[in-house]
């Protein structure tokens, strides 16, 4: 049966090329650009307010009730609304011109390291999975936090999970909050079971603990998200090992930390993996943990063994290598090429307990080897290994620390002895298997404990079997109590007099006369209050950091430090996560067992911003006054003195970054040492001689064996400079994002009001500006209720009145919900124009603001998006133009009833088979040549491991040609299979990265700029083209000559606007390589006119200062010409610069010019 045809009875031509409203198929009205008849129905082909075409069905009910949008773009509409909007695409798009977009919009100075890793090794890549392995205090956390920022701004990312040790999740929001206005919700156990609806699915931003999210329980619900970036710090961490057993086949032994992160490594488009430490002298932990990055590049060693060693050297040996970077501490400068670390020097204070001191000593040792015994496995041994480390390092922190833990410890025990006592035999036994039951992570070391953590396992750990041997334990705690009061309340404190004496050293001078800065640290609380209390005695001015002070006041004490006190006493919570360059000194009261922590604790000193030598004291005693040895003392002051001595092979400094690996890979256990060594101090000698044997050139022969020498990485500073030149003169000034907010918050209706101090506060923000519902709050977090002091100037942070300010910028909540509100009023803008004036102009021109967009795989994901702006001369000829010239030009200040025609359709044709097609060829030829190369490593690794099994195989298959009764193991020739398969899909996938295509334009808006011409108010400002140009020219040629002269090069950069007209640049410094720079203004007048700079030019002085110059040509095209010159023209010439608003241009009087320039 046939149905009945409408269509020739339809009407639709009135619909074609016009905009109509679909509301239940798009939220805003789309144009029509084609409609064809199919059976009963019309299949609209339609273009969406984006640009992006799409198709849709209709009935014919549907195409008779549709309603056309009445289109007014022949009609001009608000000038200045519609410079706001071109405004506001093009900041949000400012990354396609400033190649430093984050950086612009972040708190912080970055160095060329950071900008290398960031915007050449990891930014530019389609997927990432990366390696950052730069020693300490390169500023691991800024660069992935200078990523996080690039990549969101770009819409590459938005959800965002953060791994790291539970001792820097603070540390982390706090940065990542504070520098980049980046939110990440801290999720713990607490938080996550409290909510009804999974939290790793509600926030888009999280960070969590490794320890956390590796339980089975936690984990599950962790891999059930999408991640767009997974980033693991301390990745190291993560480790697995080869476990080889008689008669089976090697099999990789996986920490839960490590099942983690292989799990989340397989899903996130991109990964980074952070670690000082990346092998800790162990290679095969080292092969398991850089499959971490890419499983398919880097085989299994417990089944290629030689293979992984070849592949893992293949790969390190390319410094282009997509997948690690690595820089040593030593080879890091500041863009002059100046080292950024200064020395250190590492002084022993060694002193003796008394004789008192010596015997508590001696008794508390007693009790660890009678009561805690280590024994057992696993969990066990590694709970009674933590707690005697716990008990010998407060031991020797303090007499009043080891007092207060042991009174803690009687009273725990007492508590559960009366609990035992009420119950029954059977009873009992059960309570002491559960409490022996409490037993710490088998992965935890000492260094994964806080003080809390300590406590607990003090205070409830026991490795009592029966009620009597609880009761013998309570009985001999008692007497240690007993002891320990009496010496701490009667006797001389030694340790306190050795610190009393070594702050009379000449390197505390200033510290003495009020000037100073000394950091102390302790590793106990007890003991910091206990040593606080006696220096205030001393009078000097003291605050704290420990760690049951939340962040705000761990920031209070350091302003307090910076500012008021001499002296910090702090716990291993300032270690981490706090910046204290501005003190030089630092006293190690107490020695960590983990060495790590020494160069830990001094990166808190010593680190990027410090101008002065480091100096750190070591305080160890390793004997009594009666010659009686302290084991532990005598271990750690060995090791203090080897490491001073490997400096000299190592290098200065580096010994303290890498101390860890290098008693790895001499075997040597330090805590294991300590611990064991106080149990059996008949073997103090052995261990002496085993520290005393450390080879410190076991390191450099393993880095260069496993390859990771080859990693090494030196920043090419001659091209980076380059970089940094053309970034600073490329960068979104802040002057424009202020001017952009201000106005677009006025036109929303959020209220601002300036400060006194010509900062900004905002007392109320209203609900609807916090909704969940906006798309910024969903991708940026909710802004606050209010902000009491806000600026857009990152200088702004760095002086200590405002170090409360919040840096208002595009990455903001806030900007960005504005930005919103904006876009969604003036939709309706899109696509039309207004009339502008140019002062400058000699006839009328359009000035086109187009999107265009490049996409890729898979479905058309936006690779790169761009505001570019066309100028259409009176001829009709279309040139490309920077876009910030719309500020050079102003709202036509009188009504203009001409309705001239622009056809965009022209514009977009001329830019789709210009610049569009250019651009898409350039990033086509980028990921083509970035696909090639991770493609050809992954051919060499795949290729080696299939090698291999076909000659496992072949060996087997040879043997049976010989009659032996052998049989090819089946999963040998699965796993062939499997491989094969595996590469074939592998590559394709890579191959995908070179799939780039043009997506769509579509037109902003359109101005029309008028010349002043017969307007009289505008007749001052007019200068004769004719003339003006002749004077331009000849003063550009004298400009050149004369630095030439000078032996710069000077370049001319005039037709790319960029606010000057001539970069020079000075001769290499023979030492650095380093080139100064000076971005040159150049102005050609008759003597005595005053001289104008547009608003464009004026802020460009503003944003280089110094590098910025005006160098003004009197007469210039008569010999008798005079040139003046005048450095950041915008400091010294503020006062006499006038702005004159209806033509957008600064104008400078000629006398001011002569007053201030050098001839």
């Amino acid at each position: 049966m046939v149905g009945r045809s409408y269509h020739k009875d339809m009407s639709y031509e009135h619909i074609i090329d016009r905009l109509v409203n679909l509301p239940t198929y798009f939220s805003d009205p789309v144009r029509v650009e084609s409609v064809r008849p199919v059976g009963d129905h019309y299949k609209l082909r339609i273009r969406k307010s984006d640009g992006y075409l799409d198709e849709i069905v209709l009935t014919s009910r549907e195409i008779q009730e549709l309603k056309v949008v009445s289109e007014e773009s022949n009609r001009p509409v608000d000038a200045e609304l519609l410079s706001l909007l071109v405004e506001s695409h093009r900041i949000r798009y400012a990354f396609s011109y400033d190649p430093y977009f984050a950086v612009s919009l972040s708190g912080i100075r970055t160095l060329p390291h950071q900008i290398e890793a960031v915007y050449e090794k990891m930014l530019p890549q389609p997927r990432l999975r990366f390696l950052l392995a730069d020693d300490p205090g390169a500023g691991k956390t800024i660069m992935a936090g200078l990523l996080v920022k690039e990549m969101k701004l770009r819409y590459a990312i938005e959800k965002i999970l953060i791994l790291v040790p539970a001792a820097l999740t603070i540390q982390w929001q706090d940065e990542l909050l504070r520098f980049f206005n980046e939110f990440f919700m801290i999720v713990g156990s607490e938080l996550d079971r409290q909510q009804a609806i999974s939290i790793w699915q509600k926030e888009n931003q999280i960070i969590t603990s490794l320890d956390y999210a590796k339980q089975e329980d936690v984990r599950e619900r962790v891999w059930l998200q999408k991640w767009d970036m997974v980033i693991i710090d301390e990745a190291h961490k993560c480790s697995a090992y080869t476990r080889r057993r008689s008669n089976r086949s090697p099999e990789a032994e996986k920490t839960k930390r490590y099942i983690l992160a292989e799990q989340l490594a397989l899903s996130p488009n991109h990964l980074l993996l952070l670690t000082a430490t990346p092998h800790h002298g162990d290679d095969d932990r080292f092969s398991h943990f850089l499959r971490l990055i890419d499983p398919d590049l880097f085989p299994e060693p417990h089944k290629f063994q030689e293979e992984s060693s070849a592949v893992r050297k293949f790969v390190f040996q390319d410094k282009d290598n997509p997948w690690i970077l690595r820089r040593l501490k030593e080879n890091l400068c500041d863009i002059n090429g100046k080292r950024l670390f200064t020395e250190r020097h590492s002084v022993t204070v060694p002193f003796k307990l008394s004789i008192e001191e010596y015997e508590l000593y001696e008794a508390v040792t007693n009790y660890l080897n009678r009561f805690l015994v280590i024994k057992g496995t696993g969990k066990e041994r590694q709970s009674i290994a933590l707690t005697r480390t716990v008990f010998q390092r407060r031991l020797a922190s303090s007499t009043f620390a080891i007092f207060e833990t042991l009174k803690r410890r009687l009273q725990k025990q007492k508590e559960m002895l009366d609990e035992l006592e009420s119950l029954s035999p059977a009873d009992r036994r059960k309570r002491l298997e559960r409490m022996r039951g409490k037993l710490v992570d088998e992965e935890l070391d000492e260094g994964d404990l806080d003080e809390q953590e300590e406590d607990r396992l003090l205070d409830e750990f026991t490795t009592s079997l029966e009620i009597d041997q609880l009761k013998e334990e309570i009985s001999n705690l008692k007497d240690l109590v007993e002891q320990a009061k009496r010496i701490y309340e009667q006797s001389s404190d030694t340790k306190l007099k050795a610190l009393e004496d070594c702050l009379k050293r000449a390197e505390f001078s200033e510290l003495r006369d009020g000037r100073g800065k000394l950091l102390l640290f302790t590793e106990h609380r007890d003991t910091l209050t206990h040593i606080k209390n006696q220096i205030e005695k001393w009078q000097y001015l003291t605050c704290e950091i420990h760690g049951a002070m939340d962040i705000h006041q761990r920031k209070r004490a350091q302003e307090d430090f910076r500012t008021t006190s001499q002296i910090c006493v702090a716990t291993e919570a300032a270690g981490e996560g706090i910046n204290l360059q501005f003190c030089h000194l630092i006293i190690n009261y107490d020695i960590p067992w983990n060495p790590t922590r020494l160069e830990q604790r001094l990166g808190r000193i010593h680190r990027i911003g410090q101008t002065r030598d480091v100096y750190a004291f070591n305080f160890v005693a390793d004997e009594a006054i009666n010659g009686k040895p302290i084991v532990e003392g005598k271990v750690l002051r060995t090791l203090l003195d080897k490491l001073e001595r490997m400096r000299a092979v190592l290098g200065k400094d580096r010994v303290y970054d890498v101390i860890g690996e290098i008693l790895a890979l001499n075997k040597v256990d330090l805590a294991e040492i300590l611990r064991d060594a106080a149990y059996n101090p008949h073997r103090l000698e052995e261990y002496l001689d085993k520290i005393e044997g450390i080879d410190p050139d076991k390191l450099r022969q393993y880095e260069e064996l496993t390859g990771i020498a080859l990693a090494k990485a030196y920043v090419d500073f001659p091209s980076l400079q380059r970089s940094n030149y053309l970034a600073e003169e490329k960068r979104l000034m802040p002057e424009y994002v202020e001017k952009f907010f201000l106005s677009a918050a006025r036109e929303v209706g959020l209220k601002i009001e300036k400060r006194a101090d010509g900062l900004y506060r905002l007392p109320y923000i209203p609900s609807a500006f916090r909704s969940e519902q906006l798309a910024a709050v969903k991708k940026f977090g909710k802004p606050l209720d209010e902000y009491r002091k806000i600026t857009f100037h990152k200088e702004d942070l760095e002086r200590d009145i405002h170090i409360d300010a919040v840096l208002l910028s595009p990455g903001h909540s806030l900007y960005a919900v504005v930005d919103e509100k904006l876009f969604d009023k003036l939709k309706g803008f899109n696509g039309r124009w207004s009339a502008f004036l140019d002062v400058d102009a000699q006839e009328p021109y359009w000035l086109h603001f187009l999107e265009l967009g490049i996409v890729g795989e898979p479905h058309n994901t936006l690779i790169y998006k761009e505001l570019v702006a066309l100028k259409e001369n009176a001829k009709g000829e279309l040139s490309m133009v920077p876009p910030d010239l719309l500020h050079d030009v102003s709202p036509n200040p009188q009504p203009f009833d001409q309705l001239p025609e622009f056809d965009i359709d022209k514009a977009k044709d001329f830019l789709m088979a210009g610049y569009q097609l250019q651009k898409r060829q350039e990033m086509l030829k980028e990921r083509q040549e970035r696909a090639r190369v991770i493609q050809e490593y992954l051919e060499k690794s795949f290729d080696a491991r299939i090698y291999t099994l076909q000659k496992r195989i072949m060996e087997v298959k040879a043997r049976l040609a010989l009659g032996e009764d052998v049989s090819i193991p089946s999963n040998l020739e699965k796993e062939l299979e499997d491989l094969g398969r595996t590469k074939t899909e592998k590559l394709k996938d890579i191959a995908g990265f070179s799939i780039v295509r043009s997506g769509p334009i579509s037109h902003i808006a359109s101005f029309f700029v008028l010349p002043p011409g017969e307007l009289s108010r505008f007749s001052e400002f007019i200068e004769f083209e004719e003339e003006k140009q002749k004077s331009e020219k000849a003063a550009m040629e004298i400009v050149i000559g004369y630095e030439s002269n000078r032996g710069w090069e000077p370049e001319d950069v005039s037709p790319y606007k960029l606010g000057f007209d001539i970069r020079s640049l000075s001769p290499a410094d023979s030492a650095t390589g380093y080139r100064g720079v000076k971005r040159i203004e150049v102005k050609g007048r008759r003597r005595g006119q005053p001289i104008r700079l547009t608003i464009n030019e004026w802020l460009k002085a503003r944003q280089l200062k110094d590098t910025y110059w005006l160098y003004v040509v009197w007469n210039p095209t008569e010999s008798d010409y005079q040139m003046v010159t005048i450095q950041n023209p915008a400091y010294q010439l503020e006062y006499a610069a006038k702005e004159i608003k209806p033509v957008s241009h600064y104008e400078i009087p000629a006398r001011e010019i002569e007053k201030i320039g050098v001839r």
